[in-house]
């Protein structure tokens, strides 16, 4: 099947200078692995996942609205950017978020972070799926070295601190093959001449907006306290996180477009590991190590390839 043809970036059209987008997604990489260690304070001060999720909805949507509205900017609220909040707050936030916190907190931070590099891969299978890509030999073995450092983490006894915790990594996939789709449909349902900055508001609310009935029929709801212990921490962290990082995703999405977003994903990983080290003292397996290096090298063919289609296009 024959691609579409894709948008030429002001990257790509020499609008913009790389170090731009470069330097964005290194913060976004960085802000994006601290936040698996923010996950991991909630989880240990006992927050509920859904709780967790929909404060960073309602905490960074509101920071963000009230910044378009100092800005002068109207988030529009037509059918069509309605269905796009609901459906990117859905599949990029709430769902994923929830599976997340809810799975971090049965795992070191470091290898939950480990989990993201799967999101170019399973976007790949699902294009697949779908006849949206021709199959590659060279993605597929990408695929199989990303499974393959599955095997090294929930095979071996000795790969994390708790054999038990290897169900819990598996369920830790769905978050990346929610991003997955996330990605998908935030390229695709974009609306045409829209900003970065209403997207990223209208996106965080409406996830706050769905997970609200949850919050109150599960009587999960977390009231952070004066006192800022690791709940509130995590809390206040994510919130500030979600209203600086889910801006700067649009603006590469915009300037660079998914295939550059996607090297994100190795930043994103390093430095999950390394907030991990830091803030947690975790240590690691070489059975984890090993893991590591298999899901990077995965990571590395399928988007090498897409890179190589990207410029010869």
């Amino acid at each position: 099947m024959t691609s579409q043809p894709q948008p030429i970036t002001p990257l790509a059209a020499g609008q913009v200078r790389l170090a731009v987008p470069l330097g964005m997604i290194l913060l976004l990489g960085g802000m994006w692995g601290l936040a698996f260690a923010f996950s991991k304070m909630a989880a240990n001060g006992g927050v509920h996942a859904v709780a967790y999720t929909f404060w960073q909805g309602l905490g960074g949507g509101l920071i963000v609205a009230a910044a378009c509205w100092i800005r002068g900017m109207r988030i529009p609220l037509g059918r069509e950017w309605l269905r796009y909040y609901f459906t990117i707050g859905l599949f990029g936030i709430a769902l994923p978020n929830v599976n997340l916190v809810a799975a971090i907190a049965h795992l070191p931070a470091g290898v939950m972070v480990l989990t993201i590099p799967f999101v170019p891969l399973i976007t790949y299978a699902i294009a697949v799926g779908l006849k949206m890509e021709r199959f590659s030999m060279l993605r597929f073995a990408g695929v199989m070295f990303g499974l393959a450092g599955v095997a090294l983490i929930v095979l071996p006894k000795a790969s994390l601190p708790d054999p038990d915790a290897a169900p819990w990594f598996l369920l830790a996939l769905a978050t990346p093959a929610l991003y997955a789709i996330n990605n998908v449909l935030a390229a695709r349902l974009r609306p045409p001449d829209t900003r970065s900055l209403p997207l990223a508001a209208g996106m965080l609310l409406a996830a706050a907006i769905l997970l609200t009935p949850a919050v109150f029929l599960m009587d999960v709801l977390y009231l952070p306290g004066p006192r800022m212990g690791e709940a509130e921490i995590g809390i206040v962290g994510q919130i500030v996180i979600s209203s600086i990082a889910y801006l700067i995703f649009f603006e590469v999405l915009r300037l660079a477009g998914p295939v550059f977003m996607s090297f994100t994903g190795y930043i994103v990983t390093l430095a999950g590991i390394a907030w991990g080290i830091l803030l947690f003292g975790e240590s690691h397996s070489p059975w984890i190590w090993g893991a590591a290096l298999l899901i990077f090298t995965g990571l590395a063919l399928v988007n090498l390839r897409r890179t190589a289609s990207s410029v010869s296009a």
